[in-house]
């Protein structure tokens, strides 16, 4: 009997979710659950494996080393192109100012024109691609006349520092590092607000098909989460500087910029399909490869069991 149970309790645990979580203030919900239990409270408990940004944490997905990933909805535009079996769950926040566009003043020289040849850092096929070139695309440079660096964004704020790039296009908290680095040489340009971005739950279909229950108790765990940020922001801010490892200044400083919720909105099928159309004309995706129906890759269902006034019509 013992070993009957052991076998058993040792099946239970291996259907608990590994989820690949971004090191990102985007990934709040997820470390308020597990400070406070809301994972148990929902009878799961996810094995959380973090990771640098919403690119490394799908190709952990997609190269089935976990079974849930948050990213950015570029990643998951990237993978369905790519015909890849995983799905997407839910957007559980959005920031339409958590990009940022750094350069060196000294390579400048307060001349915007000046980018043309310049070395520009940033994250390939990543929310930080996207964003150079929609940055460039509107202060009248042509991305093609840039020299782009691609790095993990880790590198990024350090690379500026030291001069071995111009530019750098990062998310934060790197944005913030990389001003802390680069002291008064480096600076952000100023843009009206390009692109809204969303950070969402991606699982494989495997796991989806067959642990719906597990599906649905991780959702169920975020919006737990996210009415607990939602109640106590200052606790909220504790867990997000010790768990991202930011100061107090730089939390204050992208804090307004957040907006926690469970939703699937028509507003992220439009934007995906607009990052299809970038991908396929600057050459990012192989040309005869057909645009995917993303609505294939997206699975209301889990959302509308908790929370159905946050799915628009539209999806399946």
């Amino acid at each position: 009997m013992l070993c009957a149970f052991t076998g058993l309790h040792s099946l239970a645990w291996a259907n608990e979710p590994r989820i690949a979580v971004s090191k990102t203030p985007l990934s709040l919900p997820f470390f308020v659950a597990k400070e406070k239990n809301l994972f148990a409270a929902q009878k799961i408990e996810p094995i959380l494996v973090e990771c640098l940004g919403g690119t490394r944490c799908v190709k952990e997905l997609t190269e089935g080393r976990v079974d849930m990933a948050t990213s950015s909805e570029l990643p998951f535009m990237f993978a369905a192109f790519e015909g890849k079996p995983i799905s997407l769950l839910s957007t559980f926040v959005s920031n339409k100012d958590d990009m940022k566009f750094l350069v060196r003043k000294s390579a400048l020289k307060g001349d915007i024109k000046a980018l043309v040849g310049k070395r520009i850092g940033f994250v390939e096929k990543s929310a930080s691609h996207y964003y150079m070139d929609l940055f460039l695309l509107y202060k009248g440079v042509d991305p093609k006349s840039t020299v782009p660096v691609p790095m993990g964004v880790d590198a990024l704020a350090n690379a500026l520092s030291k001069g071995e790039v111009d530019a750098i296009s990062v998310w934060e908290p790197w944005g913030q590092t990389a001003l802390r680095m680069g002291g008064g040489d480096v600076a952000v340009l100023d843009a009206p607000r390009l692109y809204s971005q969303t950070f969402n739950l991606l699982v494989g279909n495997e796991y989806r098909l067959a642990n719906s229950r597990k599906s649905i108790a991780v959702l169920s765990a975020l919006d737990d989460a996210i009415q607990f940020i939602k109640k106590n922001p200052d606790e909220a801010k504790r867990i997000l500087a010790r768990d991202v490892g930011l100061d107090s200044e730089t939390v204050k400083a992208v804090w307004p910029t957040y907006q926690f919720e469970l939703t699937l909105q028509q507003s992220l099928l439009s934007t995906v399909q607009g990052q299809a159309r970038w991908a396929r004309r600057e050459g990012h995706v192989v040309p005869t490869l057909a645009e995917p129906e993303f609505l294939n890759f997206i699975d209301s269902s889990p959302l509308r069991k908790i929370k159905p006034s946050a799915v628009d019509f539209v999806y399946p």
